[in-house]
């Protein structure tokens, strides 16, 4: 009676916690039902869910039938779309009429003179055959933000579109610090237009003090630029992504951000962009998932109620609520046969709970942040391993029993599978994923995720079968070597993070949950047999960094390169930046990585180790950070550290 009593408790907590979520943390419409004024304008990118710029190139041709949907759903909501290119889109300017919509029209303007100078061309052609719906002409944007020229080159360019259409009114859209560090653009320019969006300020905004600086940051603009001519370009909110700092995506703070700036607009009488009609799921790879969450409607072209009606957080609670009954009910059959005491009867009913929910918010922040092939394996992976941990935790709790600490080397030498072993194996494969994404968190974690949910499951997991313990797990080097970077890149993750960000601090906290468990079950193993290993990464660390830093996105050597290309720094730097982009040295480290499996020789072993730290610094932190993980596991081994240590 107690089992099913404590069962029903758990079912009961679940369905309230989802109910609760779903319908209580809702951004209530103060104003349904009255009529609400169009938007001033809004950033359109006609791109459907699975296209994208960079497919432009390959042959990819945008649909009228798009852009005329498209038009036809954003005519209800605004008179204006902002533009950001012309090459391929030159249909927009017929349809925009045919919706009886006005036009800030973009070209997209950067370092390389060919593309640039035929979206300039264009620009000019299809202004000059729309004057009766272009407002403005927007030549650039953020170029000098991603220092793809120089200011120099950038005056000219728009100097020659302001010549060549003298009736028309002309600027250049960047990040509102950027026109304060280059007050020379405003000369060749009718008006200002600066990018103002909180969420991704270098000391990012938190909902409740947005606004505010938004409207701090318009008053400092024109105080500075001595103009009132100004047009907010850009600003707005993400709906989903990563926490920075306290700046939190959700889809209630978009809604609240966007409605809150449209009435600030309407009293400042300022002229104003919001950005974006539609989530662009392209902007995810360069960006991050937040990237992809921007859209006053989905990739669907579904209505996200950014502008009116009732919005929360969890608007597809009911499916998660499900979900967490059926992990409820399902690992509840665990304690059929049981006759484990009261105690133990509870905690297997508050971990079942806890660990039910935290698993489908997992789901759902998966669902979310998953698109690409490499993330569809990792999700599934990562949902895999932790959905036997859960299993395996609940199965001991019933059993009343704890699983016995076989070395994770005689396991997979005996391969001697079963309750017993495989938590061990589960543990393995966990600390694996936290020091792959910790290392990530550090050295590339602006648009990193923080999996706390299904990795919080692990680590309380853990503890709760091991600890008391940890002494007695026989780890030997490499995973005291691993507790040690774990340490490391924790500490960076939080220098880079600050403590207002819950998400990262909870992460750190599974970090080091994780480490302390390492670092107690590798006490046999001396930190003296690691010392030259510790130094070739170091050594390997500093010299990437520096690179990374000190060249390749060194902002006075990009300006200097952009005024000429042709010195051999310059050439060395534009190399360097494409092979990282295509991920070439992810590539060379994870087979350099492979290869140490087989190649039993010291000086190879520090190649590939050498590939693996550059790898993670040249931008391509995920396959780097697995090679690395390879290549020092191999390192570890008692005969590899012996040769190193010689």
């Amino acid at each position: 009676m107690k089992k099913i009593t404590l069962t029903l408790s758990s079912l009961v907590i679940v369905v309230l916690f989802w109910y609760i979520l779903g319908n209580f943390f809702v951004l209530k419409d103060e104003q349904k039902g009255s009529s609400n004024p169009k938007l001033q304008c809004v950033s359109y990118a006609p791109f459907g869910k699975d296209d994208s710029p960079f497919m432009m190139d390959k042959g990819l041709v945008i649909s009228e039938d798009l852009i005329r949907n498209d038009l036809q759903l954003l005519s209800k909501y605004t008179n204006c779309i902002r533009t950001y290119s012309t090459v391929g889109l030159e249909m927009i300017p017929k349809i925009a009429r045919e919706n009886n919509l006005t036009m800030l029209m973009g070209a997209w303007v950067n370092g390389d003179e060919k593309p640039t100078r035929k979206e300039i061309d264009t620009l000019i052609k299809l202004t000059n055959e729309n004057k009766d719906i272009v407002k403005a002409v927007i030549v650039g944007n953020e170029a000098l933000l991603r220092g793809d020229l120089s200011d120099k080159k950038l005056y000219e360019y728009i100097k020659e579109v302001k010549t060549a259409l003298p009736d028309v009114r002309v600027t250049y859209a960047d990040v509102w610090e950027y026109w304060l560090k280059y007050p020379n653009i405003k000369e060749v320019t009718d008006f200002v237009t600066i990018h103002i969006l909180p969420y991704w300020e270098d000391d990012p905004m938190e909902i409740t003090t947005a606004i505010k600086h938004l409207a701090d940051v318009r008053i400092e603009v024109e105080s500075i630029l001595k103009t009132s001519d100004i047009l907010i370009g850009e600003t707005g909110w993400p709906s989903e992504g990563r926490m920075r700092e306290d700046a939190l995506p959700s889809k209630t703070n978009q809604a609240m951000f966007v409605r809150e700036f449209v009435k600030l607009a309407q009293e400042k009488n300022w002229n104003y962009n919001i950005i974006e009609a539609f989530d662009q799921p392209w902007k995810r790879q360069s960006e991050g998932a937040v990237g992809g969450y921007w859209g006053f409607f989905d990739k669907d072209r579904i209505d996200k109620h950014v502008f009116t009606g009732d919005v929360s957080d969890f608007p597809n609670y009911k499916y998660l609520g499900f979900g967490s009954i059926l992990l409820v009910l399902g690992f509840s059959l665990l304690l059929r046969n049981s006759t484990i005491s009261k105690r133990k009867l509870v905690l297997f009913t508050i971990v079942n709970t806890l660990f039910a929910i935290l698993y489908m918010l997992q789901m759902e922040q998966f669902n979310i942040t998953v698109r690409t092939s490499g993330e569809i394996v990792w999700a599934t992976l990562v949902l895999l391993t932790h959905i036997s941990i859960y299993y395996f935790v609940l199965l001991h709790i019933a059993k009343d029993t704890k699983p016995q600490i076989i070395g994770i080397r005689q396991i997979l030498k005996e391969k001697h599978l079963n309750s017993d072993t495989l938590p061990m194996v589960m543990f393995y494969s966990s600390f694996i994923f936290v020091l792959i994404s910790t290392i990530i968190l550090a050295f590339e974690g602006r648009y990193r995720n923080f999996e706390v949910y299904i990795f919080a499951i692990s680590a309380i997991s853990f503890v709760l079968l091991y600890a008391g313990r940890f002494a007695n797990m026989e780890f030997r080097a490499f995973e005291k070597l691993s507790a040690i970077i774990l340490l490391i890149t924790a500490g960076i993750s939080f220098y880079n993070e600050g403590s207002l960000n819950i998400f990262s601090n909870v992460w750190i906290i599974i970090a080091l949950t994780f480490t302390y468990i390492l670092f107690r079950g590798s006490n046999n193993s001396s930190l003296s047999e690691l010392k030259h290993l510790v130094k070739y990464i170091v050594i390997f660390f500093i010299f990437s960094i520096a690179l990374r830093y000190g060249i390749i996105a060194d902002k006075d050597i990009i300006a200097q390169c952009h005024l000429n290309e042709d010195t051999l720094l310059c050439g060395f730097k534009n190399a360097i930046g494409y092979w990282g982009y295509i991920g070439v040295f992810g590539v060379i480290a994870i087979c350099l990585s492979i290869l140490t499996l087989f190649i039993k020789n010291k000086k190879f072993s520090l190649i590939a180790l050498f590939a693996s730290v550059f790898a993670i610094m040249m931008f391509n932190t995920y396959v780097g950070s697995i090679a690395f993980i390879i290549v020092i596991m191999m390192m570890c081994k008692e005969g590899n550290l012996k040769a190193l240590n010689s």
